[in-house]
């Protein structure tokens, strides 16, 4: 009498099958996690953009930049600093860094003038966090929009008064404040990204 054949998998075509699927699910893994951080570094440029455009239109309009910072440079108060940002800016008294604060204001204003009716941006592109987003931090942010309404993942809205701005880092969720630097002699301000020890564009 003849023995049926076992038409089953054996052990070690089980495990060739389950390691293919294992080096597959690996490359869409690692492609995925590719196409998101391009992505997070294109809407950072965006940002920047963006928001270098909205304080030029600002300045067209008033006749001075936005924030307390716009009104020190009006009065000639804006005493100016050596900038330590890099090689290329350092010791250069011409330029001058922003500080958090500094930043926060210019970019509140532009949201005032955007809700009197004046659009300056589109604010539902901005990135927000409680945190400063300085080098080295690991702050949480949101969308501008999430972080007016809450989310079911951060149900506690913030106020505009609460909020940093800047833009999403490559790494999920995290978030970097801009850096803003004014230009002395040229009367220019400049919107950059952060990169910690060094400028990732000038």
């Amino acid at each position: 009498m003849k023995m049926r054949k076992n038409s089953g998998f054996t052990i070690v075509e089980l495990l060739m099958v389950i390691g293919i699927i294992a080096i597959l699910m690996g490359i869409v893994t690692t492609a995925i996690s590719s196409s998101i951080k391009q992505a997070r570094a294109r809407k950072a440029d965006t940002c920047c953009t963006l928001l270098e455009q909205a304080l030029a239109t600002y300045y067209a309009q008033k006749g001075q930049w936005p924030g307390t910072v716009g009104n020190q440079i009006k009065n000639g108060a804006l005493g100016s600093r050596a900038n330590k940002l890099g090689d290329n800016y350092k010791n250069d008294p011409s330029r001058y860094e922003l500080n958090s604060s500094e930043n926060n204001s210019m970019i509140k204003d532009l949201i005032t003038e955007t809700k009197k009716g004046n659009p300056m941006m589109d604010i539902s592109g901005l990135f927000v966090s409680r945190g400063q987003g300085n080098p080295g931090s690991r702050d949480a942010g949101l969308d501008f929009m999430d972080a007016i309404h809450g989310t079911r993942a951060s149900v506690k809205k913030m106020q505009v008064v609460d909020m940093n701005f800047g833009y999403p880092e490559t790494d999920h969720g995290y978030f970097r404040r801009f850096w803003i630097i004014y230009q002395h002699n040229t009367d220019q301000m400049k919107v950059l990204k952060q990169d910690p020890g060094r400028m990732m564009q000038q």
